[in-house]
């Protein structure tokens, strides 16, 4: 089996790796894109009547002008997606699932029932968290800054169009709410250390897992939230984590080795490994 971005098994805010399980990786890379990149901005709503809390499920891509499915180039079979919830219990902000897997890269338990056959190398995990989207984003100020450069979502593209950010919640021409808003609502009394800086936001670090990031709040808050899709990451690889024995899940593996036969080229690579 050849080499493939992998995720780093460190700890997460969900806990170890457990044996036995089937997980999705989007790995890490320094050929890859920014992180930035992969974040729906703004957040994406679920589907209507989609149900993900502890259901992972295969989805097939369609094109969203058209709705005609979309087929694989190489192989001309449909191309099929996982969307996946990501759960308060383990990161109460969606931000804390972001940062995780900046540091770490994205890994998430599937069901070993699912068909991951399906499963190509244009499969993408698309990941949603119950506070994703802000439902009074226009009656909050305008982030510092939009890393995805769209404009009317931050302060520094107002100040270029020479807008008045102060006119921006009457602003119909907005699109938001704007995703890295999501940083600056984060509670600086749910830091783990708060450093007060002269003439600026306090700068707040939070410990997820074995993740440490930062970020400096407005004090804003927040109480209602709509669930939505936060990213879409490439699908990498898939890792089977061992029992005691050695062994894997044989129902997981056995669909992985009908996707290397059936889809060639484009199949979706897998390994073994004990965490």
């Amino acid at each position: 089996m050849f080499d493939f971005p992998r995720a780093i098994p460190d700890e997460r805010g969900c806990g170890d790796r457990e044996p036995g399980g089937v997980y999705a990786e989007s790995g890490l890379s320094p050929y890859g894109s920014p992180l930035e990149y992969f974040l729906f901005d703004p957040p994406l709503p679920l589907p209507a009547g989609v149900d993900l809390v502890n259901k992972p499920q295969l989805w097939q891509r369609v094109d969203p002008a058209s709705g005609e499915p979309v087929l694989d180039g190489e192989t001309g079979r449909p191309v099929y997606d996982l969307l996946i919830h990501i759960g308060a219990e383990h990161y109460p902000h969606a931000i804390d699932y972001i940062e995780e897997t900046r540091r770490l890269g994205a890994s998430r338990r599937l069901n070993a029932n699912l068909d991951l056959s399906l499963l190509t190398r244009r499969s993408r995990m698309l990941l949603a968290h119950p506070k994703a989207i802000i439902v009074p984003w226009r009656d909050l100020t305008l982030p510092e800054w939009c890393y995805k450069r769209l404009p009317r979502h931050d302060l520094a593209s107002y100040a270029l169009l020479g807008l008045d950010a102060a006119a921006a919640q009457t602003d119909e021409a907005r699109m938001g709410p704007c995703i890295f808003k999501l940083w600056d609502v984060l509670k600086g009394d749910e830091a783990m250390e708060v450093f007060e800086q002269e003439g600026q936001r306090p700068l707040c670090l939070r410990k997820i897992g074995s993740t440490i990031y930062e970020y400096r709040p407005t004090g804003e808050e927040v109480k209602d939230w709509e669930p939505g899709f936060i990213l879409g990451l490439p699908i990498t690889g898939i890792a089977l984590i061992q029992y005691a024995d050695g062994t894997v899940n044989e129902k997981a593996k056995a669909k992985l080795l009908v996707g290397m036969t059936q889809n060639e080229d484009m199949a979706l690579p897998f390994y073994e490994t004990d965490k």
